[in-house]
């Protein structure tokens, strides 16, 4: 499977390396099946399987195993943990920081990272994203919703921009804002445990 060329940092090979550190790197305490891995990056097992392999080469990350299932997690005694974290927070960091923080809100049904975050990811856009935009769906707590975008931002050194839509507002289409954002690249966010 030919991987393309990371769009969200240059300091990367590909968005599949980027996406597996930000999993990795933005969870450090966290064990990680390659196959979990494989399906948060969006890609093949045996891709993932290489770009782990890269990884363990490079003592980046720590293996685990289990009988035969293999686990891995950041190495947080790597000399470039730090460095590699806050580069990878900047980048691709959303796709992972976000769903843990989000899963435990009332009333959310779905949850995307859309404008140039997710243009950018899609290829659609050479801007570099500034912030970070979140759609949140559901019949959310406002003020549940700002503390979570704030440890975001926290975390992630870039400001979280959220903006709210009820399911039947989602499902019906009919304002401007919903339009405009379905019809451009959406990045959903998994928000199962």
């Amino acid at each position: 499977m030919k991987v393309s060329s990371a769009k969200l940092s240059p300091l990367l090979r590909s968005d599949v390396q980027g996406l597996i550190l930000a999993e990795l790197f933005m969870t450090p305490d966290e064990l990680f099946s390659i196959s979990h891995l494989a399906d948060f990056a969006g890609t093949s097992l045996p891709t993932a399987m290489r770009e782990v392999d890269r990884l363990l080469d490079g003592q980046l990350v720590i293996q685990k195993t289990v009988g035969r299932a293999r686990f891995i997690q950041a190495n947080k005694l790597h000399l470039l943990f730090d460095a590699v974290s806050q580069i990878v927070a900047f980048s691709y960091g959303p796709a992972a920081v976000l769903p843990p923080l989000l899963l435990g809100l009332d009333g959310i049904d779905q949850a995307y990272l859309f404008g140039v975050w997710a243009a950018r990811l899609s290829r659609q856009t050479a801007a570099t994203p500034k912030e970070v935009d979140l759609l949140l769906i559901g019949n959310v707590s406002r003020i549940e919703a700002s503390r979570a975008a704030a440890k975001a931002e926290e975390i992630l050194g870039r400001e979280v921009n959220v903006q709210f839509a009820t399911s039947l507002e989602w499902q019906r289409a009919e304002s401007d804002f919903v339009r405009e954002v379905k019809a451009n690249p959406l990045v959903e966010l998994q928000l199962i445990p």
